[in-house]
């Protein structure tokens, strides 16, 4: 072995050795090193354990829910949700699924192969609230606007509304009613009345009338005649303090973030995937949303809200649309915004 080498793996050895002998020096323990195994003159030694502090959050999560609980029947309940990245936004494929089938059904109306020959247009429900019946609303920022109405029953509500304007062609994320006590009353069934978008069905005729003598061409008339017909598509179809987004847990402080994170949770499959889309934009348009609910339980402070998404900054985020509401002696609803601003 080479003077050089030998000099640096004197070294190395010198240099460990000042270590252990620096922290010996320092005031270790003697019994912070037990020496697990000897190997060419040096000491293994197995970790330290570190404290453990447990901590208990009760008292901590009953005071934010309690906060969060005077936010019920307020238009905390609007407040936007973020629904992700517009660029990289997948449904599941339960969604894909089923807008397959909505392209293969649009497929058989334009001619373009799938589906039955005999489907001349979507299915459709009729919007029973008529549009003299209804409000038009828009958020403080102007990014929405929409045309509310409703009805109530012996045994129901139906909350009915139109979608004027919103960014990417916003849709139906969700309808719910919620009371002052927290309760919140999702609908029974979402019903499409009309998509963003238009069907057309046309047929045309040409007749075309050739005159010849002695095999000669003297005259060609060509007469053409024919029909179409149009519309609009139609297809129907307690507070934690913890925000479970990105399967990560993370602790909620903040009254307000409980609040929306209850939300968020109790929400489940939004309105778009339920009537058969993948993503929150271009599906429906004007749709409804049906509620079983007693009028009786209708109590005093009752909202009914509407988030509609947008696409804003390249992301899918909703806008919330909070109503008070009442019914008159034939049923029909008068709305009365809440105001967003701020939240």
């Amino acid at each position: 072995m080479s003077s050089t080498a030998l000099q640096s793996k004197m070294g190395v050895f010198a240099l460990a050795t000042a270590i252990l002998a620096f922290s010996s020096s320092a005031g270790a323990r003697a019994d912070a090193f037990i020496p697990s195994s000897d190997k060419g003159g040096f000491q293994y030694s197995e970790p330290m354990d570190w404290p453990e502090l447990t901590l208990d959050l009760s008292a901590i999560e009953r005071q934010v829910a309690e906060a969060a609980r005077l936010r019920c029947g307020t238009a905390l309940a609007a407040a936007p949700l973020d629904l992700g990245d517009a660029n990289s936004f997948m449904g599941d494929m339960m969604g894909k699924v089923a807008s397959a089938a909505v392209g293969k059904l649009l497929g058989s109306v334009f001619g373009g192969g799938g589906g039955s020959s005999k489907q001349k247009k979507p299915r459709m429900f009729k919007d029973p609230i008529k549009k003299k019946y209804k409000t038009r609303f828009e958020d403080p920022e102007g990014k929405v606007r929409v045309l509310v109405g409703g009805k109530q029953y012996d045994d129901g509500l139906l909350l009915s509304a139109r979608v004027d304007k919103a960014r990417g062609k916003g849709t139906f994320h969700t309808m719910f009613l919620e009371r002052p006590d927290c309760t919140r009353i999702w609908p029974i069934q979402y019903l499409g009345y009309s998509m963003w978008g238009n069907w057309s069905l046309s047929v045309s005729v040409t007749k075309t009338t050739s005159t010849y003598r002695d095999s000669q061409l003297i005259d060609r008339s060509v007469e053409r005649s024919g029909w179409s017909k149009s519309g609009d598509f139609d297809f129907s179809r307690g507070f934690s303090v913890w925000d479970q987004l990105d399967d990560e847990s993370r602790m909620v402080l903040d009254p307000n973030e409980a609040f929306k994170n209850q939300l968020r949770t109790e929400i489940g499959d939004p309105a778009w995937r339920q009537m058969g889309y993948a993503r929150p934009t271009e599906g429906i348009r004007s749709a409804g949303g049906l509620f079983r609910v007693d009028p009786a339980e209708l109590t005093p402070g009752t909202i009914a809200v509407i988030h509609i998404t947008n696409v804003e900054a390249g992301r899918y985020r909703t806008v919330g649309f909070p109503f008070h509401f009442s019914a008159g002696e034939d049923g029909m609803l008068t709305l009365e915004q809440l105001d967003t601003a701020g939240i």
